[in-house]
């Protein structure tokens, strides 16, 4: 009589799931007709128990919205700078005008496996010398730092950004720099530590010339970001005398050093990394073009290109690892 009700009230006799023994972590696992619902000891959670309350993971459908640290009895999110943490202490909501990473609704973003269209990215920027000359790119990390690679920041003695020509009218479009942090390690030959930060003589004006891109934490960083998503590799072309007039994005993948070391014939320590695109261009990537990850809707800097020989363009790319250099980042724009 049980076996012929069971099949009414859900509960099944014969092959049944449970079998596999799908409930992690010492979970307690019973059967349904083609399903089967597990009961997580105290501390786990999650379809077959395989979460730790007190542990960060990325597959969470629950999880941070932005960075995540493990905790006591449960983890904990936090959020990049201008969010503030919402009730349900995953969410981050942006609080100041400046709050980094956002795209406005005017910008449309389609990103598939080997195609992104784009309006604009609001944090890019170029590079231009005494002459009126664009010469390398930059990126804006806070609304008065733009980041750029070491190499170009010592290219020349004055430089200015010239911001988003989507600006407001009367906005400045081109801003002076006041002061040039190149990091205290760099080794151009080595390609190492290859990063500046460039001090501006007046913020920007969030919202009408640009914003700051995120920059993320180290674990979020190099365990989600870099080896999880579908990056976009973004920059303007330069055909050796000119930059291009629009921004080039290809959406790109992590790809794994030791392959990468041997097809472009460097050595990638941990401060770098590989990124490869479907795609290709016709010139090469000017220097300072970046790569970066949208998470939950908020978008990242991963990494800054790291210039190689003119023959070894694209689809690989190298890039210094962002993430390895928050307490130098700290230490200069604060």
């Amino acid at each position: 009589m049980h076996a012929f009700w069971s099949q009414y009230m859900g509960v099944s006799t014969a092959g049944t799931p449970c079998i596999s023994q799908p409930c992690l972590n010492n979970g307690i696992c019973q059967d349904y007709i083609r399903n089967y619902i597990c009961s997580c000891l105290e501390g786990y959670e999650g379809t077959n128990c395989e979460y730790a309350k007190n542990e960060c993971h990325s597959k969470r459908s629950k999880g941070c919205d932005h960075f995540c640290r493990p905790g006591q009895e449960f983890y904990m999110c936090s959020c990049a700078k201008g969010y503030k943490l919402g009730k349900d202490h995953r969410s981050c909501i942006p609080n100041e005008k400046c709050a980094c990473g956002i795209l406005s609704s005017k910008s449309n973003v389609t990103l598939t496996d080997a195609k992104l269209t784009l309006q604009n990215f609001p944090w890019q920027v170029k590079l231009t010398n005494s002459q009126g000359k664009d010469f390398c790119g930059g990126v804006i990390v806070q609304e008065n730092f733009v980041l750029t690679t070491a190499k170009c920041s010592l290219l020349h003695g004055n430089i200015s950004v010239k911001l988003s020509e989507d600006g407001t009218p009367g906005a400045p479009l081109e801003i002076k720099i006041k002061n040039k942090h190149v990091h205290m390690r760099y080794d151009q030959e080595m390609k190492q530590n290859d990063l500046a930060l460039l001090e501006l003589n007046e913020p920007i004006q969030c919202g009408s010339n640009g914003l700051p891109i995120c920059i993320p934490e180290k674990d979020f960083a190099e365990h989600i970001l870099i080896p999880e998503k579908m990056n976009v590799v973004s920059g303007w072309t330069f055909n050796g005398t000119e930059l291009g007039d629009s921004l080039i994005d290809l959406p790109s993948v992590y790809f794994e050093n030791e392959k990468c070391e041997e097809i472009l014939n460097v050595t990638v320590t941990t401060r770098l990394f590989c990124e490869k695109s479907k795609a290709t261009v016709d010139w090469q990537l000017v220097e300072g073009s970046i790569v970066m990850a949208e998470h939950k809707g908020t978008w990242f800097l991963i990494g800054i290109m790291v210039s190689l020989p003119t023959e070894k363009l694209g689809p690989l790319y190298l890039f210094t690892k962002i993430s390895r250099y928050s307490m130098w980042f700290e230490q200069i724009m604060q």
